[in-house]
C-alpha cells in the first residue's frame, strides 16, 4: 500500500513539475516561401507571456511565378534567419494551449544581403506529462527592408519587400 502511495505521489508530482515548465527548447520545421528548419527557444517571462527565439536556415527553393501572359521563373536562394517573437499563451485544458504575437525577423540570404521583417504568429501547442512539447503553428511575416527575393530567369536579382507565410510543426524538450 504504501508504495502504490509513493508511486501515485510521483506521477503527480512529475505531472505537475512537467506541466508548469518555463523554458523549452527543440526543433520546428516548416514551409512557405521554402522549406525551413529551426532551432527555436521558449521562455515563460509570466503567468500567460513567453518569448520565442528560433534561429534558421532556408533552403534553395525554385519557383514559377505566373503573372497572366507572362511566367518568370525565380530561385530563393534559402539562408539564415533569426526570429524574435513575444506571446500571449493560453492553456485551454490539461497540457493543451493556444498562443500567439507580433514579432520581428532578420534574415541574411545567400549571405549577400540584409532583410528585415515584421509579423506574428498563431498556433496551438500541447505539454505533454513527460517533459515534451509539440506545437503547429502560422508565422506570416512582411519583409519591408532589402529581402532578396531570388534571382530571374535572365540572371537578374529581384530584391524587394513581400509577403513570406509560414506553417510549422515543432518538438521541443521542456525544462
Amino acid at each position: 500500500m504504501k508504495k502504490l502511495v509513493f508511486v501515485l505521489a510521483a506521477v503527480i508530482g512529475l505531472s505537475t513539475a512537467a506541466s508548469a515548465q518555463d523554458n523549452s527548447f527543440g526543433v520546428r520545421t516548416g514551409y512557405g516561401a521554402a522549406f525551413s528548419t529551426e532551432l527555436s527557444f521558449q521562455r515563460f517571462v509570466s503567468d500567460i507571456n513567453r518569448l520565442e527565439l528560433d534561429l534558421g536556415m532556408r533552403l534553395r527553393h525554385t519557383a514559377i511565378r505566373d503573372y497572366g501572359n507572362d511566367a518568370e521563373k525565380i530561385t530563393y536562394p534559402g539562408g539564415a534567419t533569426l526570429t524574435g517573437i513575444y506571446q500571449w499563451h493560453w492553456f485551454l485544458a490539461g497540457g493543451l494551449g493556444v498562443y500567439g504575437g507580433p514579432g520581428v525577423q532578420v534574415s541574411l540570404p545567400y549571405w549577400q544581403h540584409f532583410g528585415l521583417g515584421i509579423g506574428g504568429q498563431v498556433g496551438i501547442d500541447y505539454q505533454f506529462n513527460a517533459p515534451f512539447q509539440v506545437s503547429l503553428d502560422f508565422r506570416p511575416i512582411y519583409n519591408v527592408l532589402g529581402y532578396f527575393k531570388g534571382f530571374r530567369e535572365d540572371g537578374n536579382i529581384r530584391i524587394a519587400g513581400g509577403f513570406d507565410p509560414n506553417f510549422a510543426f515543432a518538438l521541443r524538450y521542456a525544462f
